[in-house]
C-alpha cells in the first residue's frame, strides 16, 4: 500500500513518490517468473478445508541472515525492484546542487547519515536544526514511488502542502455489492514537493552532502570517532553514523535470532488515461481495497453484474480458491480520465511475482469494463515486512526502513518516520552529550528506538502479518470486514503504529468478539500453533530480553515508553502476559489429553 524500493547503501532510503505532473516512464519488460516460482504461490498439498488456513507454501519458522537479506532486497524480483528505485526525474534537483559539499578529507561531522530518502532527509534536518554538524552520504537519487497517506496524519506533521491530490473519503469492497466507507480523508504525496520541502529544511539548517556509496561502518568502544568507509576508498569520520539507506542497510546490521522470517508486500501499478472507472467506483473517493475476486473467471465487462451468493462459479465466486493468495485493487482517481491503478498483495511469503500482479490487474480491469488508454507510468512496489529486529550492538545506528520501522502488517512507514524524526534526533543529541564513546552512543540510540515496549508492539504486528499470510481470499474478506467494524481509534491506531502493547491486546479481544466463527477459530489456532504466537508471547513476558540487554545497559531499567509516546502500564503488562501464557498452556494441555 506504500511502495518502497531496495536501495544501495548510500542511495535514497525508501524509493518515494510520483511527480506532480507525471510523465511517461521508459518502457520496461514485464517480470517473467519461472514456473516453479508461480507454483510456489499455490498450496502443494491437497486443498484444505474451508476452516483451514490456506495460502502460499508454508515457510520455515526461521531463516538464515543471508536468506532474510535476499528477501529484503527483492529475491527473484530484484531486477525490477532496482529499476523502480533508480528511475530518473530531471525536474527534481540534484543533491549536489541543493546542499553544500562535505569534504571527507578535511572535515569530521557530529553525525553522518547514509541515505537521502524521506527518513534520511527528515532526520538530517532535525539534527542540524539542533546545532549538530551533519554529513549526508548518498549516491544521487530521486523520490520515485507513489505514497498514499491519511490526511489527518499529514496535517499533524504540517505537510499538507506536499500533497497533490486529496479525497474526502476512502472506500473498500470485501464482498460483492458491499461498499464500506472508511470515513477518513486520504491524500497522495507529490514526490517533488516533499523532496523539495525536506531539502530546503536541510539546506537552511546547514546539512552538507558527499556523493558516495558506503562499504562498511564502524564505531569504537574506546574512542569518540566512528568511520564510514566508502567504495571509492575515502573515509567519512563522525561521532555517530546513522544508516537510513533502506533495506540495503541490512548487509551492515546484526539481527535477533529465532524469529519468523521476512515476508513482502508486492504491487504492480500503472497511472493511465482510462475509460469506465467511474462506472464502477465513486469518483470522489479513493479506493483503498477491493478484494472482490474479479481477476479471473469472469467475462469482460460482467464484474459489475455479480450478485452476492449468485456467481456462476459458486457462492461468491470463491469456489476452489482455498489455496489462492489474495490480492486487491488500490486506486486513486486523479481528475478527468486519469487514474492510478495498483494490484497489491498485502503480504506473502514467498512474494507474489510482479507478473502475477500485472496479469491480475489486466484481467480485473477487463472484467470491470475499464479500458486502459495512454500509459503515463508503471510502478513495481516491493516492501519487505516483518522478520527479525536489529540488535543494539551495531557498527551504526539506523532510522526509517533501515531500522525496521515499516509496519509489518500494512507496509506503511513514511508517516511514521517523519513523525518520529524529532524524537530520534533528541536521542542522538543526548547520546553524543552523555555517552563516552561512539559505540556507546550507537547502542544508546538503538535502545531509545527499540524499547521493550516498542518490541512488544512490533511482535503483535508480526503476529497479525503472519495471520494474513495464512488467510485465503474468503477469510481475508471476513477479517477486514471485522477490522473496519472496530472503533476508529483502534483501527486508526493500529495502522499508524500508535497503540500501546496493552491497547493492542484490547484491540485483539474486541476483534475476536466481533469476528465471525471462522475468524475466531483462526485467531486462536494461529496464536497456539504459529511461531509468531510464541514470538509475541516472549516479547510480552520479556523472555526475549537476553538478546537485547547487557548488565548495566540503559534498557535494563527502561520504563518501556517509546519515542512516539505509546507507553503502557507496568502494572497491566505482567497480568496480560501471564493471561496469554496461561491460555496457551491450557489449550495445549487439553490438546495433548485429547490426543
Amino acid at each position: 500500500m506504500q511502495p518502497a524500493g531496495a536501495q544501495r547503501c548510500g542511495s535514497a532510503a525508501s524509493a518515494p513518490a510520483r511527480p506532480c505532473s507525471a510523465r511517461r516512464s521508459p518502457s520496461a519488460a514485464s517480470s517473467s517468473s519461472p514456473a516453479n516460482v508461480r507454483r510456489q504461490q499455490r498450496r502443494r498439498a491437497a486443498p484444505p478445508s474451508r476452516t483451514a488456513a490456506a495460502t502460499v507454501e508454508a515457510a520455515p519458522a526461521r531463516a538464515t541472515p543471508d536468506a532474510n537479506q535476499r528477501s529484503r532486497e527483492g529475491t527473484y524480483e530484484a531486477a525490477l525492484v532496482e529499476q523502480q528505485a533508480t528511475k530518473a526525474d530531471p525536474e527534481q534537483p540534484a543533491l549536489a546542487d541543493a546542499l553544500p559539499p562535505f569534504d571527507p578529507a578535511a572535515d569530521t561531522a557530529d553525525v553522518a547519515i547514509v541515505g537521502a530518502g524521506p527518513a534520511g532527509l527528515a532526520l538530517a534536518a532535525e539534527l542540524a536544526g539542533q546545532g549538530l554538524s551533519v554529513a549526508l552520504v548518498s549516491l544521487e537519487s530521486k523520490f520515485v514511488n507513489n505514497y498514499g497517506v491519511w490526511l489527518d496524519e499529514f496535517k499533524d506533521l504540517g505537510l499538507t502542502h506536499t500533497l497533490d491530490s486529496v479525497w474526502d473519503d476512502a472506500v473498500c469492497y470485501f464482498k460483492e455489492q458491499q461498499l464500506v466507507r472508511v470515513g477518513r480523508p486520504y491524500g497522495r504525496v507529490c514526490r517533488r514537493r516533499l523532496r523539495q520541502h525536506l531539502l530546503d529544511r536541510c539546506a537552511a539548517a546547514g546539512v552538507r552532502f558527499v556523493e558516495a556509496e558506503v562499504e562498511t561502518a564502524s564505531s569504537a568502544a574506546d574512542a569518540q570517532a566512528a568511520e564510514l568507509r566508502l567504495t571509492d576508498g575515502r573515509t567519512v569520520r563522525c561521532r555517530l553514523p546513522v544508516l537510513a539507506s533502506g533495506v540495503a542497510a541490512g548487509k551492515l546490521l546484526r539481527y535477533e535470532d529465532g524469529v519468523p522470517p521476512v515476508a513482502a508486500q508486492t504491487a504492480y501499478g500503472i497511472e493511465a488515461e482510462v475509460e469506465g472507472y467511474a462506472d464502477n467506483y465513486p469518483a470522489d473517493a479513493m479506493l483503498f481495497m477491493d478484494f472482490r475476486r474479479h481477476h479471473t473467471g469472469l467475462y469482460d465487462g460482467t464484474a459489475g453484474r455479480q450478485q452476492p451468493g449468485k456467481s456462476q462459479h459458486g457462492g461468491n465466486g470463491l469456489w476452489g480458491t482455498e489455496g489462492e493468495v489474495p490480492s486487491f485493487l488500490y486506486a486513486m482517481p486523479l481528475g478527468g480520465n486519469r487514474v492510478f491503478l495498483e494490484e497489491t498483495c498485502l503480504v506473502a511469503r514467498p512474494p507474489m511475482p510482479f507478473a502475477t500482479l500485472k496479469r491480475r490487474l489486466e484481467r480485473r480491469c477487463k472484467a470491470l469494463g475499464i479500458k486502459i488508454g495512454e500509459l503515463h507510468e508503471e510502478e513495481w512496489s516491493y516492501i519487505p515486512v516483518g522478520g527479525p529486529l536489529p540488535l543494539p550492538d551495531q557498527p551504526a545506528a539506523a532510522f526509517g526502513a533501515a531500522a525496521s520501522l515499516v509496519h509489518p502488517a500494512t507496509g506503511y512507514s513514511i508517516t511514521r518516520s517523519l513523525r518520529e524524526a524529532p524524537a530520534v534526533a533528541r536521542a542522538v543529541r543526548v547520546a553524543l552529550d552523555e555517552q563516552p564513546s561512539s559505540a556507546a552512543a550507537v547502542r544508546f540510540v538503538w535502545e531509545a528506538l527499540w524499547t521493550q515496549e516498542r518490541r512488544r508492539q512490533t511482535s503483535f504486528q508480526v503476529f497479525g502479518m503472519e495471520l494474513l499470510c495464512q488467510l485465503d481470499t474468503a477469510a481475508t474478506a471476513d477479517f477486514f470486514t471485522t477490522f473496519f467494524r472496530l472503533p476508529a481509534s483502534f483501527w486508526r491506531g493500529f495502522l499508524a503504529s500508535k497503540l500501546s502493547s496493552v491497547d493492542l491486546l484490547s484491540f485483539a479481544m474486541l476483534t475476536w468478539v466481533l469476528a465471525p466463527p471462522n475468524i475466531k477459530a483462526k485467531l486462536v489456532t494461529h496464536f497456539l500453533t504459529d511461531p509468531s504466537g510464541r514470538y509475541m508471547l516472549d516479547a510480552y513476558t520479556g523472555k526475549n530480553r537476553e538478546q537485547w540487554e547487557q548488565p548495566g545497559s540503559s534498557s535494563s531499567s527502561s520504563s518501556g515508553s517509546s519515542s512516539d509516546g505509546s507507553g503502557s502500564s507496568a502494572a497491566q503488562l505482567p497480568a496480560a502476559a501471564a493471561g496469554m501464557l496461561a491460555l496457551q498452556q491450557l489449550v495445549q494441555a487439553a490438546a495433548e489429553r485429547a490426543a
